[in-house]
């Protein structure tokens, strides 16, 4: 049996420019992300899961331009 580990709610979203983040972590914060969207279907974690593919998606280009 695992033993799941709650993240602490966040208290605001952070904006796209306001940090950089290397594509490990991106990929890193959205599987913890995703876990708990995976057991809770409410607006926030919509939320969280469209956070999620836009902090991917950044990371991902920016990784591409090198």
């Amino acid at each position: 049996m695992s033993v799941v580990i709650p993240f602490p709610m966040r208290a605001v979203a952070p904006q796209a420019d306001e940090c950089e983040i290397d594509l490990l972590s991106a990929v890193d914060l959205a599987i913890r992300d995703l876990r708990e969207i995976s057991q809770t279907a409410n607006d926030i974690a919509q939320a969280r899961a469209r956070e999620c593919l836009a902090m991917l998606e950044s990371a991902y280009h920016g990784a591409l331009q090198g």
